[in-house]
């Protein structure tokens, strides 16, 4: 009787022990079930992340070959028009020579005035043509150290042909030369994109475009809200950028037209991306001009407010080898918030 005791006493035991071994694998059972789900979200993730880079990368390559389209189509314009511009001259020096031999015949002085009239407004033509040829797209890069202020003079004058009637160009340069490196035709190309720009913004709103060109200093450019926190620039070239240079050029193109929504900031450098009709724009300027500052070491930031106006600013590197400007970046420097 007792052995059979013993029995049970053993089944029961045994039963016990394989009941905890039972729960004890079924909750390992779980827990690599519950792995198994983690792991599987994870390369969900992953695969989603993955495929969403690709999308990204087939829209940029997209992009970038339709930039290249457009960019080919503006190198035949530009040399069209540099054509042009040639067989346009060729006629005017010929007016300016014969208007000259004449006035050395000594005709009368009625006809003398209107020679005179004759070789200035050929001068004149001329000017406008050699300002025209600068604007005409060209694709070889020329880097050499250049004043910046004396290229923004010179684009002002540029601008004032096409500024819209009713809108005043207000003028704020700095009063040394400004050196950077870089090529001088390109940089011309942005001062021209972000005047036109600002043109078409204020043609509903707006009636003044300041343009000004400063020195400033590391600390400033590294205070909050003094530069604008959308930028064509990585953050991360953005920080090696200040890290490797103490002082700035600062070019500002400023308008008072109605502003940029701030959930439109974040693309406005990308190509094609554009606030205004079909018909009305493109949406390459500030992508080619974006590009262009970025070859150049240099970084572009917007600050804007709807209903207020749109800053953009233009941040170079100074070169300034010797030293010269260092008192007068000193002076100037605490005004160029103002």
């Amino acid at each position: 009787m007792s052995h059979t005791l013993n029995t049970v006493e053993d089944l029961e035991q045994e039963n016990i022990k394989l009941l905890e071994e039972l729960e004890v694998s079924y909750q390992n059972l779980e827990l690599v079930v519950e792995q198994a789900s983690k792991e599987k979200e994870i390369a969900y993730r992953e695969l989603q992340d993955n495929f969403e880079a690709l999308q990204r990368s087939y829209e940029e390559i997209s992009n970038k070959e339709n930039l290249l389209v457009h960019l080919e189509k503006l190198s035949s314009i530009g040399q069209f028009i540099t054509e042009i511009i040639h067989e346009l001259k060729n006629p005017l020096t010929i007016i300016s020579a014969h208007a000259e031999m004449a006035l050395m015949m000594d005709p009368p002085a009625e006809l003398q005035e209107q020679l005179r009239q004759i070789s200035k407004q050929v001068m004149r033509l001329s000017g406008y043509l050699n300002r025209f040829r600068s604007m005409a797209y060209k694709s070889q890069e020329d880097f050499v150290l250049f004043d910046v202020n004396k290229n923004l003079i010179e684009s002002m004058s540029t601008i004032e042909m096409i500024i819209p009637k009713g809108i005043k160009l207000q003028k704020e340069i700095f009063e040394l030369p400004l050196m950077i490196k870089g090529d001088q035709y390109q940089i011309n190309q942005i001062f021209l994109n972000l005047a036109k720009n600002a043109f078409d913004a204020m043609k509903t709103n707006g009636n003044l475009l300041r343009v000004s060109s400063k020195v400033v200093l590391l600390d400033w450019v590294e205070t909050g809200g003094n530069v604008g926190k959308h930028y064509c620039l990585s953050p991360a070239k953005w920080n090696r950028l200040l890290t490797e240079h103490k002082q700035f050029v600062l070019i500002e193109f400023e308008d008072n037209g109605p502003g940029i929504d701030e959930e439109n900031l974040d693309n406005i450098f990308q190509a094609f991306f554009t606030t205004k009709d079909r018909d009305k724009g493109t949406g390459l300027g500030l992508s080619i001009s974006s590009d262009i500052v970025k070859r150049h070491d240099a970084n572009l930031a917007v600050l804007s407010q709807p209903g207020i106006g749109t800053r953009f600013q233009i941040i170079f590197p100074m070169i300034d080898k010797e030293n010269m400007y260092e008192d007068i970046i000193l002076r100037t420097s605490t005004m160029v918030g103002m």
